[in-house]
């Protein structure tokens, strides 16, 4: 899930972000964090090797050794679009955005700040914030589960499906769409909603077709490119 944190400065944002973070780890969660600052000063400083590779025209710019590793962009970027990139390289459990003021994800506010648009919790306790996540992770699991049609076969659509299995009143197996097999049709980094019929034919099709090709293995991830997008199957 991602959800995104902010208040006004000194408000105790980052302490409490800490102690977040520490307790969903402990509890088995991966996570990953965006802190943004409203200040125009860059990591990178005038002199460094970094900074002349920049000057000479690259962009971004990787800094590289056996302890960390940091991709230095020199431009702007959208909050939902560093989720993309983190969803889809990382794929966490949690994502957590401190300070931006945009963003189509969830929202907390801390202080007496204005609720922004998508506020969902306000001056959360810390076991109040857990377990809205562990919720909300719950929910995103079991609706990744199933195909994403809303087809209303099963009288319910995809999320209000989820919502009854978690609550234990319906099961996974109720779908009459989700297939038995592991095809994810993924359009510009998007997954398309594909049923059990769609997806046994891009299975069979595909396996088919690779299966006289010689470094075909079968039981491994196949990505198939093509032009203005990728496909996962």
């Amino acid at each position: 899930m991602i959800i995104g944190i902010y208040g006004f400065p000194d408000a105790g944002k980052t302490n409490f972000v800490e102690q977040l973070i520490g307790s969903l780890v402990k509890k088995g969660y991966s996570v990953s964090s965006v802190k943004h600052t409203p200040h125009e000063k860059s990591m990178d400083c005038e002199g460094k090797e970094t900074w002349r590779h920049w000057k000479a025209g690259s962009d971004p710019v990787v800094f590289a050794s056996r302890i960390e590793t940091s991709i230095i962009q020199h431009s702007e970027t959208s909050a939902d679009e560093i989720a993309k990139r983190i969803l889809r390289d990382y794929t966490p459990d949690v994502l957590l955005f401190q300070g931006f003021k945009g963003g189509s994800f969830q929202k907390v506010a801390f202080g007496k700040v204005r609720p922004r648009k998508g506020t969902v919790l306000k001056n959360p306790t810390l076991s109040q914030f857990v377990k809205h996540i562990e919720k909300e992770v719950a929910f995103e699991r079991v609706l990744a589960e199933l195909p994403g049609l809303d087809c209303m076969k099963c009288g319910l659509d995809c999320r209000g499906l989820a919502g009854e299995v978690l609550k234990g009143k319906r099961k996974l197996s109720d779908c009459k769409e989700r297939s038995d097999l592991d095809v994810g049709i993924l359009v510009g980094g998007r997954r398309i909603p594909a049923g059990n019929f769609v997806s046994r034919i891009v299975h069979v099709t595909v396996h088919g077709m690779l299966s006289s090709l010689r470094g075909y293995e079968p039981g491994k991830e196949v990505e198939i490119r093509l032009k203005g997008g990728k496909r996962r199957v």
